[in-house]
């Protein structure tokens, strides 16, 4: 009985807690994150997640966000090199047939506005 009173009051807890109003741009920007450290972070610097981390080249999301027009280069980043090769976005099609050097992924247009969120606090943060 005790177990079934508890579990009760811990799921009507968890309801309120889950259902409080929630600022729609942070959790944007925390989705974008997550998407960021899972699909970006192997070649990017993406901010302090993995400061020393990304390939030497790569330019970082805090350096990129400096630019003028980053909003228009983190939104069609997959049409910038070398993104095409392994860059997969439902609704346009392949740059080439040409076996990816690096293992593909695949993302859609709402997740990299969710990416762009998450840049836009670095952008802030500075």
């Amino acid at each position: 009985m005790m177990i079934r009173i508890f579990a009760s009051v811990f799921a009507s807890a968890l309801l309120t807690f889950t259902s409080l109003p929630q600022s729609r741009a942070s959790n944007s920007a925390d989705l974008g994150f997550e998407l960021s450290r899972q699909l970006c972070s192997r070649c990017h610097v993406i901010g302090e997640y993995n400061r020393m981390g990304g390939i030497g080249n790569s330019p970082s999301f805090t350096w990129m966000v400096k630019s003028s027009d980053w909003r228009e280069r983190f939104l069609t980043f997959y049409s910038r090199r070398p993104h095409p090769v392994f860059t997969r976005v439902p609704g346009y099609a392949l740059w080439s047939d040409v076996p990816p050097y690096y293992p593909p992924f695949e993302i859609t247009r709402d997740e990299i506005d969710l990416i762009v969120a998450y840049v836009e606090t670095l952008r802030t943060s500075q």
